[in-house]
């Protein structure tokens, strides 16, 4: 199931909630199954938990995402079914258009979740559509802001502006899940790159690409690989890159597509550098690194992509600029680093622990 699109972070609250907490979802059915109705609730099991979910529209994830987003079908799926869903303890929403919807349609108490930077889904690089509705985004975000029960940004600069419009707002860390987290391959590739995440314009995969041809060129005799994880529109771009590159570095770039996260987990597990290209301004604060160092990665980011301040340079990675020169040689001197430290820098972000104090402070204190 898609839960809104944020659906990393609710896999962590639906896994780690205190035990005895009721939880039930509204979203959008992913399975490729039309036997499961729509607007019928139905018990869906996560490990030793059983969950409640009520699906109310359907989407095929192999298909183009077409011109409609995910969220205004979820949103005309809550139109359709409202009837259908009883009054919650609070309902917890995350993204503006989503908590504006919840706001109006239901009477629970809203806890509302902010997943962006400050503008950060309206600059040029933006793929969202509320980069055409100019400060509409902002006016909708502050208006929802001051009538939640309560406010987690995931993002701490924005979280401190947030705070002005309503004091009961958090500043909340992203988490890395052990659960799936696996460890260091036998034989892991000691000149493995991988990238993480959607192949749209505000990740900029073509980046990570010029970038790894670049160190492929510089360090000719080694034997340098990259693996791209992620699906999005600008793959048919990223295929043409690589085609037009040397045959003895394009032979070494693998386009894996999207993958399950034990999986994902699996591809960094084999490799020795985590390779991130966000641009400025997009990042709430990114679960890949998190999960990537938690994995012993050094990482190299982009500036502006490491917003929870988690690299310390040259000790658990490095920041660089665009320039795939820059990018490249930091690429190679990650490679030499303590991935001790690495793992030690996020030690204290593991989902068990933050998910509780995040989303659960009651039961947290209560126990």
């Amino acid at each position: 199931m898609t839960i809104g699109g944020i659906d990393t972070c609710l896999r962590g609250v639906l896994n780690y909630a205190p035990p005895g907490v009721a939880l039930g979802v509204v979203g959008i059915d992913t399975s490729g199954s039309t036997d499961r109705p729509l607007g019928r609730w139905q018990r869906v099991q996560r490990g030793e938990r059983q969950i409640w979910f009520l699906p109310v529209a359907r989407i095929d994830t192999t298909r183009p995402k077409g011109y409609i987003p995910y969220s205004a079908r979820l949103i005309a799926g809550l139109l359709r079914y409202r009837s259908r869903i009883p009054r919650a303890a609070s309902v917890q929403a995350h993204r503006v258009d989503v908590g504006l919807f919840a706001r109006l349609l239901f009477r629970g108490p809203l806890v509302y979740c902010i997943h962006t930077q400050e503008r950060g889904l309206l600059g040029p690089t933006s793929d969202s559509f509320w980069r055409l509705l100019g400060d509409l985004h902002e006016r909708l975000d502050r208006s929802i802001v001051r009538r939640a029960v309560r406010v987690i940004v995931f993002n701490p600069a924005y979280a401190e502006k947030v705070q002005r419009w309503n004091p009961r707002t958090v500043s909340a860390p992203t988490w890395f899940d052990p659960a799936i987290s696996a460890a260091p391959a036998e034989e892991p590739n000691p000149y493995g790159v991988v990238w993480v995440g959607r192949l749209e314009v505000p990740k900029d995969p073509e980046l990570a690409v010029s970038a790894f041809a670049a160190l492929a060129r510089d360090e000719a005799a080694e034997p340098w690989t990259l693996e791209v994880v992620g699906s999005g529109t600008l793959r048919p771009a990223v295929e043409a890159q690589i085609a037009a590159l040397p045959p003895d570095v394009s032979r070494r770039i693998t386009l894996r597509g999207r993958l399950a996260p034990v999986d994902v987990a699996e591809a960094r597990s084999r490799s020795a550098v985590f390779l991130m290209t966000s641009h400025a301004g997009y990042e709430g604060f990114p679960r890949v690194l998190v999960e990537a160092m938690a994995a012993g990665l050094p990482a190299v980011v982009t500036d502006g992509s490491d917003t929870g301040g988690l690299i310390q340079q040259g000790v658990s990675g490095f920041v660089c600029g665009r320039d795939p020169e820059e990018l490249a040689r930091a690429i190679s001197d990650a490679r030499g680093l303590d991935r001790a430290k690495v793992v030690e820098a996020v030690a204290a972000l593991s989902a068990p622990r933050v998910v509780r104090e995040v989303f659960f402070p009651d039961a947290r204190s209560a126990g």
